[in-house]
């Protein structure tokens, strides 16, 4: 199991209360518009899973628990900040309806003192503090289809879609923690080679690597793909991925490399971009009949 980094700990938890913050910024500026029940916590909670993702590969924290706290931490401040970010709104709102109010008596609001006392009365009442716009929310309910929820289902509403926008990042981050990881250099494996063989170079391959295939047919025009990953220490000598298509179907296989194996494998690539440096040029094609009788 990766240790516990004080260092990486504290990055991460500023990681997630940032990340936190402005994804909920950005679904109440979204959810102003709309904002589709249950889908919605679901989309916001996938794009909080997606940069969460990034985070702890670029902070190369593989600590469950750490990451566990930062992504509660997180969903639970997204949360938070989406009400708040509403809460602007209805401020925002409720300023402009005010001065275009204004601005439409102002002539008659200017004849008479008592008037202008009568018109500031019919105003909307301002939204207040956060707490109280909460309560008002509250009072006034929230509707989900054909129902109206009101008092304690709300608050119950709400605490399902902060479910659900940690269940959506968790199904993202979690997976990403079965990845390569390194416990001696603490540091993600990373791709440091992929590409493509051709059928023909893929027998040395299978021989090499002992591959469950006795004589390798991949689909024209189907290439094998191969990625080498490595951690950034360059602690062992890699991780090997492949995969091809033969008559049976398409395969994927994966291995911890020995250093017997990467030796051989590098002199593989080197002979095979040796011999393709090494292929003459192709003929420049004949002339048309059309070249021919133009001259």
């Amino acid at each position: 199991m990766p240790r516990f980094r004080w260092e990486k700990a504290w990055w991460w938890l500023l990681l997630g209360v940032g990340v936190g913050l402005g994804v909920g910024q950005l679904a109440a500026w979204v959810g102003g518009y709309v904002r589709p029940v249950v889908v919605f916590p679901l989309l916001v909670g996938s794009i909080l899973g997606q940069m969460l993702v990034g985070g702890i590969r670029l902070l190369d924290l593989a600590h469950r628990p750490t990451v566990g706290v930062g992504l509660l931490l997180a969903s639970l401040l997204c949360a938070g900040s989406e009400h708040w970010g509403y809460y602007r709104q209805a401020q925002r709102d409720y300023e402009r309806r005010v001065a275009d109010w204004q601005a439409k008596i102002q002539g008659l609001a200017a004849l008479s003192s008592q008037f202008a006392q009568a018109i500031q009365q019919h105003l909307p009442p301002p939204p207040g503090s956060f707490t109280e716009y909460l309560q008002v929310q509250l009072d006034r309910g929230r509707r989900i289809g054909p129902w109206l929820l009101k008092g304690h289902w709300v608050w119950l509403s709400w605490l399902a879609d902060a479910g659900f926008v940690l269940l959506a990042a968790a199904g993202l981050l979690w997976p990403t923690l079965g990845w390569p990881y390194c416990s001696v250099c603490e540091s993600w494996y990373r791709s440091v080679r992929q590409g493509r063989l051709p059928p023909t170079d893929f027998a040395p391959w299978a021989e090499l690597l002992a591959l469950p295939v006795a004589r390798p047919q991949p689909a024209p025009p189907f290439r094998v793909q191969f990625r080498l990953l490595q951690c950034q220490g360059q602690c062992t000598p890699g991780r090997l991925e492949l995969v091809w298509e033969d008559a049976a179907g398409l395969h994927t296989w994966q291995t911890q490399l020995d250093d017997a194996q990467r030796e051989k494998l590098e002199a593989l690539w080197k002979a095979a971009s040796t011999s393709q440096e090494e292929l003459p040029s192709p003929p420049p094609p004949p002339p048309t009949n059309q070249e021919i009788s133009s001259r």
